[in-house]
């Protein structure tokens, strides 16, 4: 099926939205680039204004779930899944597959990244949706995760554990994103994700009530 001027319209202005910035970024450009007469104002057919655009934008991306739907579910086990696809793997290699997932997610959502990052012209309507739709929805599949590779009768701050390691990978991610594809300290992303990983699993192992000192 061919691809709808309003679907071109949107996958267009994300990716200008991305590369130029919201801001910098004209409604002819737009046009343009999806096809359209740039300047003839065809997108209006489709959307009110350019803060509705974007919003639609961000929106269409970050509810792309794909292949990431699966951890959404309610019966979704990390153990199961790592048993699966790492089944001799220790719990630091379990964790360095969750890393690289979660910055696959990080790929899937480059625009939106650079989008609210690098600009801060983004209307509140479009930070409350990618907060709501995107940051809290991973946060609690990390903190699901975090507590099921714990192990039972564990009662840790999982979310904060969960925002901690998110903060981490976005972190780098964002980085190496700005300065064209490598992180600025040159430590690949494979020594990178290990050493995130063993910090991560030293902190599973021991309960938050063991590192308290009198």
């Amino acid at each position: 099926m061919a691809e709808s001027s309003r679907d071109r319209i949107l996958a267009e202005a994300l990716r200008l939205f991305g590369e130029q910035g919201y801001a910098g970024t004209s409604i002819a450009q737009i046009e343009q680039a999806a096809g359209l007469s740039p300047g003839s104002g065809a997108l209006y057919r489709h959307f009110k204004s350019k803060d509705e655009l974007l919003v639609k934008a961000l929106e269409a991306r970050v509810l792309d779930r794909g292949q990431w739907a699966q951890f959404l579910s309610p019966d979704f086990s990390v153990l199961a899944m790592l048993d699966l696809i790492a089944p001799n793997a220790d719990m630091v290699d379990r964790l360095v597959v969750l890393c690289r997932i979660g910055l696959g997610r990080l790929d899937h959502d480059r625009d939106v990244a650079r989008i609210l990052l690098r600009d801060n012209s983004a209307p509140q309507e479009a930070l409350e949706l990618v907060r709501r739709e995107e940051h809290l929805v991973v946060v609690s599949v990390l903190s699901r995760g975090l507590a099921e590779l714990a192990g039972p009768d564990r009662d840790d701050d999982w979310d904060a554990l969960a925002v901690v390691l998110q903060s981490a990978l976005a972190h780098y991610w964002l980085l190496s994103d700005l300065f064209g594809g490598q992180h600025p300290s040159t430590i690949d992303t494979d020594r990178y994700l290990r050493s995130i990983a063993e910090m991560v699993a030293a902190r599973l192992k021991v309960p938050a009530t063991e590192l308290i000192r009198p």
